[in-house]
């Protein structure tokens, strides 16, 4: 998968920390904390800031809803996430990243 780091857990669980690289208009990497697990409905992370990134998976049958979360709630300073626009931009990552995530796991499971 593009972005993921080398070195990182081989499961992630409570706590563990990975990388991944990154890009808002230049790339970069970060490092992460898994701050929610419930194995197979919850995975959420977070970096060096308060805001949470968070994957919810629900089964349906032969399939399973997937839903990110992006909760910016917590950062003290979210102001500036506003008057750069991140927050409006955001919604259109998030579809992205999980039709990138559906098209993943076609590869892995027509592999």
């Amino acid at each position: 998968m593009r972005g993921e780091q080398p070195h990182g857990p081989a499961r992630l669980s409570p706590g563990a920390r990975f990388g991944m690289e990154m890009r808002i208009g230049a790339p970069y990497k970060i490092l992460n904390r898994v701050v929610e697990f419930e194995e197979g409905r919850r995975i959420a992370w977070r970096h060096f800031s308060a805001h949470v990134w968070r994957y919810t998976l629900e089964p349906r049958g032969e399939s399973t809803l997937v839903r990110e979360q992006w909760d910016g709630r917590a950062v003290p300073w979210r102001i500036v996430f506003r008057l750069a626009g991140f927050t409006r931009r955001h919604p259109a990552s998030i579809e992205a990243t999980l039709a990138k995530l559906e098209d993943y796991v076609l590869r892995v499971r027509g592999a």
